[in-house]
């Protein structure tokens, strides 16, 4: 509990040590729990952030190693180039989707 009001106190807002250790007992209960729930909150946003940024760092990698092979396709193939564009484009595009909807 000291934690939660010196983490409280550093804020440098209406809160101070003083003011948190006047608060009766149930009101420190509620609020160690309200700064449990906003850890909680934080954590599982930080870990979203980075699912996300997993997700759109893999997407870069494909479409980069896919895009190279449009390249090299349309110098083997070139009869192929708008088919091997769209290709490329569509998972870009659903990649791109998926990466937006993550949370």
């Amino acid at each position: 509990m000291f934690e939660t009001k010196k983490e409280l106190a550093s804020l440098g807002g209406a809160f101070t040590s003083a003011g948190l250790s006047q608060m009766d007992g149930r009101m420190q209960r509620q609020t160690d729990r309200e700064m449990d729930q906003v850890r909680s909150r934080a954590v599982v946003a930080a870990t979203v952030e980075q699912g996300r940024g997993f997700i759109a760092e893999l997407a870069l990698s494909e479409v980069g190693g896919l895009s190279a092979l449009e390249t090299h396709l349309i110098q083997v193939a070139p009869l192929g180039e708008a088919r091997y564009k769209h290709i490329v484009d569509a998972y870009a595009m659903g990649a791109a989707r998926t990466i937006a909807r993550f949370s």
